[in-house]
């Protein structure tokens, strides 16, 4: 941090001199900025730290998402460097679909808000799952409901779920095409209804994904949270922070160290809330190990940064019966027929927004290519057009519809600190056995279910959705297999918290970011009693 930073805000004077403040919270995405907006609204004083840039006003949205140049990502507000991944011990880097900047990942995803099954948020004692939920759906059920009214989700009830209180607002008209999807899936057997999203429709909306909306119509994090936080006056933001450790005495976090402009800087708060994603949560918890932690700070169970979870999204193109316009609003369908099927939990469909045109086509042929063994065959990568452009001809129109299938917690399926890697980690994933079944048995209902349109597949064998990693810091009831308590307070420290998707110990199928925010909203509740 410069001298010219405090003179052009003198507040950067008072957390350079150690302001104590209620809370402070690390990352600014689905839950940290909800738990922070909603704890500044109650009164408290919050600090928000921000690794990424809070200005984002130059972002491109035409900037291609395999850009290498940190400084440039992290101007359009992603991730700036490679992840590395190993899938079955083959390793491999790649750029994952993450935030990084005031708004987190919330500034590029596609906005899809949609609850968990009732059948997913269950107790261990009746799911049979030891990776149960310490709360029940009745617990989460009212915070549901505010999330929704706070990020202005559109869409309508799905027809299979008894237990919807859901008030959304009313979604735009269908196009002509995914009218005709819709009579198509009901003669099928299906049940669709209009996807939870959370996009404004204003005027030129293009329902943005990938990248940063320039006209507030995307309910991000940003705009919903953050800035209304601020504006508060009880809230600050200090971005390109990068939080170091977190200096922990036996019971407490006493300090939190940061890196700023090649600077170092000290923040005191009386609570720690950690929302830097479950990719990057239980990094930070394993490097501030000290002689109190040597294991890493809140992981006297050895849980922080295993049981990492995934969702399998497959991607699949499907034809109309006929030609039908297609313009206007995209991400519009989805139905859960499979979500459980004959007990065996599967997930959701959902239209993507996405058309199977050769722009499309080359981003998921690179995305396998660079996620696969040859990898690191570099020159072959641009010939990957020759496929793309041949495809697309054979493609034409069809909308490309996705899946989002559960994933289930294993022990090895883990994060681990690797300072010679490019963000200083890596995660080990194993796919097992009944995760490749439950792939073949969703794809074959698929199949059948859209057997009166054309389509294909284009995910690999097994595609994994880096965007939603989960279950790093899981809550439960007993300390000896979880890191976090019910209320999403560590079991080891008394001032710590974490609300991002580390919390969750089971992925559901369904997109995170709904649950994330609505358990943010339950959080924030809790931490505002204990500080008042």
């Amino acid at each position: 941090m410069t001298r010219e930073d405090v003179e052009r805000n003198p507040r950067l004077h008072n957390v350079l001199a150690g302001e104590l403040w209620d809370v402070a919270v690390i990352g600014t995405g689905m839950g940290g900025a909800t738990v922070g907006h909603e704890l500044a609204k109650a009164g408290h004083r919050v600090l928000f730290i921000e690794k990424g840039l809070s200005d984002l006003s130059a972002a491109d949205p035409t900037m291609q998402l395999d850009n290498n140049d940190p400084s440039e990502r992290l101007r359009n507000g992603n991730w700036p460097t490679k992840i590395t991944g190993g899938i079955q011990g083959m390793r491999s880097q790649f750029f994952a679909p993450l935030g990084c900047g005031a708004g987190g990942t919330t500034l590029l995803y596609a906005a899809a808000l949609e609850r968990f099954d009732l059948n997913d948020i269950k107790p261990s004692s009746e799911s049979g799952n030891p990776a149960g939920w310490p709360i029940t759906f009745e617990q989460i059920q009212p915070y549901y409901r505010k999330a929704e009214k706070l990020f202005r989700v559109r869409g309508t009830s799905d027809p299979l779920c008894k237990d919807d209180d859901s008030q959304l607002l009313m979604p735009p008209s269908l196009t002509e095409c995914d009218e005709h999807f819709i009579e198509s899936f009901k003669a099928s057997g299906l049940h669709p209804y209009r996807l939870h999203v959370a996009y404004g429709y204003e005027s030129g909306c293009t329902e943005c994904s990938g990248h940063i909306c320039t006209q507030n119509c995307k309910s991000d994090a940003k705009t919903i949270c953050l800035e209304p936080a601020l504006k508060t006056g009880n809230a600050f933001l200090i971005d390109r922070c990068e939080v170091m450790r977190l200096e922990a005495d036996k019971t407490s976090i006493r300090e939190i160290t940061c890196q700023r402009d090649g600077g170092m800087l000290s923040i005191h708060a009386r609570i720690v809330v950690l929302a830097a994603g479950a990719f990057f949560s239980p990094v930070l918890l394993l490097k501030s190990a000290n002689e109190f932690w040597p294991h890493g700070l809140a992981n006297t169970s050895d849980m922080v940064g295993r049981n990492l979870m995934f969702h399998v999204s497959d991607l699949i193109a499907v034809w109309p019966r006929g030609k039908f316009a297609m313009r206007g609003p995209r991400k519009t369908l989805a139905f859960r027929d499979f979500y459980v099927h004959r007990g065996i939990k599967l997930g959701s469909v959902q239209s993507t927004g996405l058309t199977a045109g050769y722009g499309n086509i080359v981003y998921f042929l690179n995305t396998a290519f660079d996620q696969s063994r040859w990898g690191w065959l570099k020159p072959v990568r641009p010939l990957l057009r020759i496929p793309a452009y041949i495809a697309a001809k054979l493609f034409g129109n069809a909308t490309i519809f996705a899946t989002i299938q559960e994933d289930r917690p294993y022990l090895e399926n883990r994060i681990v600190l690797d300072p010679h890697e490019p963000s200083g980690m890596r995660f080990d994933y194993t796919v097992h056995a009944e995760l490749r079944e439950r792939i073949g048995l969703l794809r074959s209902l698929i199949k059948k279910a859209f057997a009166r349109h054309r389509l294909i597949i284009l995910s690999k064998e097994i595609s994994m959705n880096y965007g939603h990693p989960c279950g790093t810091c899981r809550f439960g009831t007993d300390p000896s297999s979880s890191v976090l308590d019910a209320n999403n307070k560590a079991h080891d420290l008394d001032n710590l918290y974490v609300v991002d998707a580390s919390f969750m110990p089971t992925s559901g199928g369904a997109n995170p970011s709904l649950t994330i925010a609505a358990n943010a909203l339950r959080v924030a509740e809790h931490i505002s009693g204990i500080l008042r």
